[in-house]
């Protein structure tokens, strides 16, 4: 088991996301990654950028199947 330590900009926070699209045409995608946002960044905030990344890969239509958003710090 390896340890990373990481210094979070003052005013920010880590957050780490999963989403779920399908295509119109029946393709499925999961992506996960982590985001670090401002003080006052919303979850409708974050919901946004995440999706604009499957949106600008896909087009719309697409459905979003599944969403996780939670604090990188345990």
């Amino acid at each position: 088991m390896s340890s990373t330590t990481e210094t979070i900009k003052p005013g920010t926070s880590d957050y780490h996301w999963v989403m779920t699209v399908q295509t119109a045409d029946g393709r499925v995608n999961t992506r996960t990654a982590i985001i670090t946002v401002p003080d006052g960044f919303s979850r409708a905030d974050a919901f946004d950028y995440v999706f604009k990344q499957f949106k600008d890969d896909y087009g719309i239509p697409i459905t979003v199947v599944f969403f996780a958003l939670e604090s990188n710090q345990l």
